[in-house]
């Protein structure tokens, strides 16, 4: 009985939170005709009035120092993460011309071996109207003149592609690095010629690539009949078919409908290639997006045989990075005895910009899986604080955030401390039989290491011990 009647209570107590949930719903599923058609009035005349977008836009280049702290930051991530994939920077821009009310700013990236372009983008707008967005946008053009774009936009674009391209928007794949590789395996299995001619352009002329491959959509739009050249013949508006179906897309509550349909029509496509978007979206300790095999013969007993595999992976990825802890999981082989299934190591790193009073921290895992004799980096995952004045960034960088874990030759390796904590475990004033969980390896605020390993009893409750890294003893309470 205890079962059913647990579960009345539960429904119970979640009915007036799902009672207002339908109401709220209800209520807004009632308006939203009379919304949409008010939008609809009103925007259409409006956007074909004041809505004017230029011919050839001007793209002004930049230095790093002159972007603006939330531009700056967005961009300089993305293309330190890129920087792993060996993507170039080829310059900063900002455009006053595209966004009504807003500027945006953008970094020009490319990957010439493999024939992919990437613009990192952060939209400001004016205070008020809407909160700055970002996203991060791939291309791919082929030699028979199409061409592919992978972006994470979280907006719905308010006309269609021109014919030219497919489109894919992926809106719950926030890392520059995990959209990268779907952009780029779908290239792969696309099996196409690339045309690679326009990364030397992007070399010598960023700004003259950016404008006629913006021109190059213009014509295709105007062709297709949603835009229309101006009477000034230097700008464009939309066409009175293009003014509406723009106003459909974008208008409440309809937007995000749009933006979860183009998510969906992007997922299908990728998995008619075998390519599992779910895989590249949540955090970041759960978004693997670089694998490598280890050396045939290499077995991994200890944390610092690993440490010997994962640190060249480590310094490609971010070579500030410095090893923060060591998790190992663990399982029982036949003898009942533990041993190693998966090593997880953990590396972050700690950059101070004075001049902008800015602090990014980055951090990432490098598992190493011995069942499968591979390696695989963990999405980025990024953070940062900024000070208001000098007062409080003294304050700020007084303390390190980074406690680096050393692997001296002092230190007891897994082989050591494992036998003598599982018969610590295995001597558990209940009596009961554990099951090994993890070792984990640490540092204290004073560096010094410590082994904390973890197992389940027989009642499902944990069990631990934690041992000094340097003599391997038991460290009580």
């Amino acid at each position: 009985m205890r079962h059913p009647l647990l579960s009345l209570l539960r429904a119970l107590v979640l009915l007036p939170s799902y009672t207002l949930v339908l109401l709220v719903r209800l209520l807004k599923w009632s308006i939203a005709p009379l919304a949409l058609l008010l939008q609809l009035l009103f925007g259409v005349p409006l956007v074909l009035l004041r809505v004017r977008q230029p011919l050839r836009p001007r793209f002004l280049p930049l230095q790093e120092i002159d972007l603006p702290d939330a531009a700056w930051l967005e961009l300089t991530d993305a293309s330190d993460i890129l920087s792993a994939e060996g993507f170039v920077h080829y310059g900063d821009f900002r455009c006053d011309d595209l966004i009504q009310g807003g500027t945006l700013w953008l970094r020009l990236l490319g990957q010439p071996d493999q024939g992919i372009g990437a613009v990192a983008a952060h939209v400001e707008l004016a205070k008020g109207i809407r909160p700055s967005r970002s996203f991060v946008q791939f291309a791919t053009e082929f030699d028979d003149g199409r061409m592919l774009t992978t972006t994470n936009m979280d907006l719905p674009y308010s006309l269609p592609a021109p014919l030219f391209q497919a489109r894919l928007q992926l809106k719950d794949v926030w890392d520059p690095r995990a959209l990268f590789i779907l952009h780029r395996d779908l290239v792969t299995a696309l099996a196409r010629s690339i045309d690679r001619s326009r990364f030397e352009r992007a070399a010598h002329d960023p700004i003259g690539l950016l404008a006629d491959g913006y021109a190059r959509e213009i014509q295709a739009l105007i062709a297709q009949g949603w835009l229309r050249p101006d009477a000034d013949g230097r700008s464009l508006r939309l066409s009175p078919w293009g003014a509406l179906i723009g106003i459909w897309r974008q208008a409440w509550p309809l937007a995000s409908l749009h933006l979860r349909a183009a998510d969906r029509r992007a997922r299908r496509l990728l998995a008619e290639h075998d390519l599992d978007v779910e895989a590249f979206t949540g955090g970041a300790p759960q978004i693997l997006v670089a694998h490598q095999p280890l050396p045939p013969g290499i077995v991994v007993d200890t944390v610092r045989a690993g440490y010997e595999q994962v640190r060249p992976l480590a310094r490609q990825t971010d070579p500030q990075a410095v090893l923060e802890a060591v998790v190992i999981n663990l399982d029982l082989d036949d003898a009942d005895v533990p041993r190693p299934r998966e090593f997880r190591y953990t590396f972050r790193a700690c950059e101070d910009y004075r001049s902008r009073r800015i602090r990014r921290i980055r951090g990432f895992d490098i598992v190493l899986d011995r069942e499968a004799a591979r390696l695989a980096v963990t999405a980025m995952d990024r953070e940062f604080e900024q000070a208001v004045d000098d007062a409080e960034w003294e304050e700020l960088t007084e303390d390190n955030p980074l406690a680096p874990l050393r692997l001296g030759p002092w230190l007891r390796d897994l082989d050591q401390i494992l036998p003598a904590a599982w018969s610590s475990l295995a001597a558990h004033p209940d009596g009961q039989k554990p099951w090994p969980d993890s070792a984990s390896l640490y540092p204290d605020e004073d560096g010094a290491a410590y082994w904390q390993i973890v197992a389940w009893g027989e009642s499902d409750q944990p069990l631990y011990v934690t041992l000094d890294g340097r003599s391997g003893a038991e460290i009580k309470g």
